[in-house]
């Protein structure tokens, strides 16, 4: 089933700042329209981000009943989340392809055909050296006139 939803994503990261040291935070937050669809192992939400000055990209989650959530941005960047452990990913959207390892912290989702959350703290890792902790939020509700049984 292809449900139209409307999704809130937040994130939250402060990134180890080489010029002095110390960290930065970067917060950001935007609402954008989606799909969610359901399939036999869990859901898969589906939804355009605007990129700044490019065409937008498009990102699936898939959300597996086993807890393991798979984020992929634009068919060429991946991550896996999965409670307490760490997976290598690769970026393959620049020049070279990047290895990125992701450790998660803590993964809560209550995210169903009705809507729901995903909330995701955790640390990206570039060659062996901390980039960036983050924490993603993502809130998903039935788009308005949609009927979900």
């Amino acid at each position: 089933m292809k449900i139209p939803v409307n999704i809130t994503i937040m994130t939250n990261k402060t990134v180890d700042d080489p010029q002095d040291g110390g960290n930065r935070s970067e917060v950001r937050e935007t609402t954008v329209n989606g799909f969610m669809h359901t399939k036999k192992n869990g859901l898969t939400l589906e939804y355009a981000e605007p990129e700044e000055g490019s065409v937008p990209v498009t990102t699936l989650i898939d959300l597996q009943r086993s807890g393991i959530v798979m984020m992929n941005r634009g068919g060429d960047a991946g991550m896996i989340f999965e409670r307490g452990k760490t997976h290598s990913c690769v970026f393959t959207s620049g020049p070279l392809p990047v290895e990125i390892r992701v450790r998660t912290e803590a993964l809560t989702n209550t995210i169903s055909a009705l809507g729901g959350k995903l909330d995701v703290d955790y640390t990206v890792d570039i060659i062996a050296s901390r980039a960036e902790q983050s924490h993603l939020s993502l809130s998903v509700r039935p788009a308005q006139g949609t009927t979900v049984s």
